[in-house]
């Protein structure tokens, strides 16, 4: 395919020579396998193999929009890779620049050469290693040992093994030429357990760009444990009482902050964080980074989608807001500069801001700790309608269910509760930070200490 790639970039080019005053090609291909697993048997089996190219112009007008900077925009796609499908696209891309608005902040990133090591650790050379009947085994497994944890499993839900390998290409005008491949595998399942007419659900996952870093008895065993703790499971009253979220509820909180650190959020007045760069706006014991060359970071990549060499960025530091993400459009319409964050989902999408490996920096205490720490309080491990919660104003009532904690132990299972507040002052009232540091794709974070949180039994 990188063969393929090379004429298509050729031909494009060509077709585009003193057309246009300057332009992208975007080629990708992905091909991958899903295994769903049902009572022992496969289930579903989907395989999927998606290549294509798309293609961003930019057209000079009478008042400017030289240089590969500012004009009016073109695109177009494909998945064709015929020089008549190829003409096809430059004609689309050159004709729809003709009624587009010029913008003066419209350009492609300049070749620049990154320093960083190309070594990222996203692909697993063994990729081709197992033969289709063993990445069915995966899924098979991955269920077996859900329901094999304890007699209380009574059911076992969407057990699935999938893996996938990915090749980008980034050429345009101004000089850049780079490529991004990696490897993808992540397992999951749910598992429901039932005793005296009640039941619970639990579900794990795992997630990595090396396929023995997904660990189907990890993932099996962790979803059938989380549904038997759960039963027996008591609704509290209205409390007011410290308390620790477990990691992969950080996750969650953390992922409804994703969009407030885009530029673009800024500007448009839809982020939480507008008028607060370089104010306190956590507790000082957080560091929050955006690393886009984190080792084995599922979005790790030497450059961005647009070429512009990635890196780490400091998003908070010691609870104070240090910088926000911009991709090559809003640093030129800013006057800032690219962090490398220029994100697509494909060679069909249009660019935009996203981040890349965003987690909270890890403390040295276990969870175990933390629990000592607390003594007395709520464990949560599970939230309820995180999507709601608002993106401008960080203000939340959402589902919550997990452990009632005595002398620094599980006493007893909770749920049906409802916690509320206000995002940031939540991440505001952290007391201590945990060691338990866990990715589950592009987001990390380890679990927290509360000082006090509001909720009420439903």
């Amino acid at each position: 395919m990188t063969n393929d790639f090379d004429k298509t970039i050729e031909i494009v080019s060509g077709l585009l020579e003193g057309k246009v005053d300057s332009f992208e090609i975007y080629l990708s291909r992905s091909k991958g396998l899903v295994v769903e697993a049902k009572d022992g048997e496969v289930d579903a089996l989907r395989v999927s193999d998606d290549s294509g190219v798309g293609l961003r112009t930019l057209s000079a007008t009478s008042t400017g929009g030289t240089g590969g900077i500012g004009g009016r925009p073109g695109f177009a796609s494909t998945n064709l890779f015929t020089e008549q499908a190829l003409s096809e696209m430059v004609d689309l891309a050159i004709g729809g620049s003709g009624g587009a608005s010029a913008d003066s902040a419209l350009g492609f990133a300049s070749a620049v050469t990154s320093e960083a090591s190309s070594d990222l650790d996203s692909i697993d050379a063994d990729f081709d290693a197992l033969t289709e009947q063993e990445k069915i085994e995966k899924a098979i497994s991955i269920e077996k040992y859900a329901r094999d944890f304890d007699k209380k499993v009574a059911r076992v839900r969407k057990a699935s093994y999938s893996e996938s390998r990915s090749f980008s290409r980034t050429y345009n005008s101004k000089g850049v030429d780079c490529s991004y491949e990696g490897t993808f595998f992540s397992g999951s399942v749910m598992a429901v357990a039932e005793q005296d007419g009640e039941s619970q659900v639990g579900w794990e996952m795992g997630l990595s760009h090396l396929r023995s870093c997904v660990d189907p008895v990890a993932i099996g065993r962790g979803a059938g444990e989380r549904a038997v703790s759960m039963l027996g499971a008591k609704t509290p009253g209205t409390i007011k009482a410290p308390a620790i979220l477990e990691n992969t509820v950080v996750m969650d909180l953390l992922g409804q902050l994703v969009s407030s650190f885009s530029a673009d959020s800024i500007e448009k007045g839809k982020s939480m964080l507008i008028g607060k760069l370089d104010k306190k706006i956590v507790a000082p014991c957080l560091n929050v980074w955006d690393d886009g060359l984190l080792k084995v970071g599922w979005s790790s990549s030497i450059y961005d989608c647009e070429g512009v060499p990635s890196q780490k960025t400091a998003l908070i530091s010691a609870g104070v807001c240090t910088a926000f993400l911009y991709d090559t459009y809003w640093a030129n319409r800013t006057g800032g500069r690219s962090t490398g964050n220029g994100s697509r989902g494909g060679y069909k999408g249009a660019t935009g801001i996203g981040t890349t490996n965003l987690y909270i920096e890890k403390g040295e205490i276990s969870l175990e700790g933390l629990f000592a720490e607390m003594g007395k309080g709520l464990f949560i491990t599970e939230l309820m309608g995180v999507h709601t919660i608002d993106p401008v104003s960080g203000e939340f009532s959402v589902g919550a269910s997990g452990f009632w904690i005595e002398n620094g132990k599980a006493a007893y299972p909770v749920r049906g509760m409802a916690i509320s507040g206000d995002l940031l002052d939540v991440f505001l009232k952290v007391e201590q930070i945990g060691s338990d540091m866990r990715f589950l794709g592009s987001v990390g974070a380890p679990s927290l200490l509360i000082g006090e949180i509001n909720a009420s039994g439903s």
